[in-house]
């Protein structure tokens, strides 16, 4: 955690010394994030989805000028269509901005809107769909070395294996250790929980625990459910008592680390 305090003090600083147009930019990055990560009450999507108006306000209306602004503030805008459920919309907005991404031959943000639309097509419930994505997603970031979003896109690929059924478990496991080091060692706050999160789920459905779908209902809520499980752990349960801290212990983590980006 201290790592990312060190962080949020160099924003701090950045803030103070860029120009005031660049230190505007940065508040509204960070007022978004902070948006998202609250996003359970609707005056906070509603914020979110004007700071990204504002975002991309900030850039020049003419073509192939401020690209990275007007990728960086559709990207935002996905995700809080994303956050509101809103699929339909979000995967629009999605293939707009990939083909935008494409146009100018930006490799590497195209890589991360074909993620992104992956991660659209699992929330909804269309896991198969959004396969392709990944992998196209993966090919890019082999290609140009792109170590954080490769592992980035392993774990939505766990992911999706999983929402394609409990038999997928164990190849969904594998991907996610494969990907574990670079997420540890280089991945924020969200993404480590998410991580962590993920590889508890995997062990519940190996387990064969009815229950383990639960934990994609709201990060959030991830010390309850543990108390849940830790119920279930009891030497009267037949079900996860056989090893609890393979369970325990990744999903304690992720609730520490969804607590602190509450």
């Amino acid at each position: 955690i201290s790592f990312f305090s060190e962080a949020f003090a160099a924003l701090d600083l950045a803030e103070k010394r860029f120009s005031m147009v660049t230190k505007y930019r940065v508040q509204l990055l960070k007022l978004h994030d902070r948006a998202l990560h609250r996003s359970y009450g609707s005056g906070e999507l509603k914020l979110a989805h004007l700071v990204c108006n504002q975002l991309g306000a900030l850039a020049s209306p003419l073509s192939g000028v401020d690209m990275d602004l007007k990728v960086e503030a559709s990207l935002r805008h996905v995700r809080t269509l994303l956050a509101a459920e809103q699929f339909s919309e979000a995967t629009s907005v999605a293939h707009l901005l990939f083909c935008m991404c494409y146009k100018f031959n930006m490799q590497v943000e195209s890589a991360s809107v074909l993620l992104l639309l992956a991660e659209i097509y699992k929330e909804s419930g269309n896991a198969i769909f959004g396969l392709p994505y990944v992998l196209a997603s993966l090919s890019l970031c082999q290609s140009f070395n792109l170590d954080l979003l490769q592992a980035t896109a392993l774990l939505t690929l766990a992911e999706l294996w999983l929402h394609l059924g409990v038999g997928h478990a164990k190849h969904a496991l594998a991907l996610l250790y494969q990907s574990l080091p670079i997420i540890l060692g280089h991945g924020g706050l969200e993404l480590r929980a998410g991580a962590n999160l993920a590889i508890a789920k995997c062990h519940l459905a190996i387990l064969d625990f009815s229950g383990w779908f639960l934990l994609s209902v709201n990060k959030f809520n991830c010390i309850i459910l543990q108390m849940h499980i830790l119920i279930l752990t009891m030497p009267t349960s037949l079900t996860v008592s056989a090893e609890p801290d393979t369970v325990l212990d990744p999903l304690w983590q992720a609730a520490k680390e969804f607590k602190v980006l509450e």
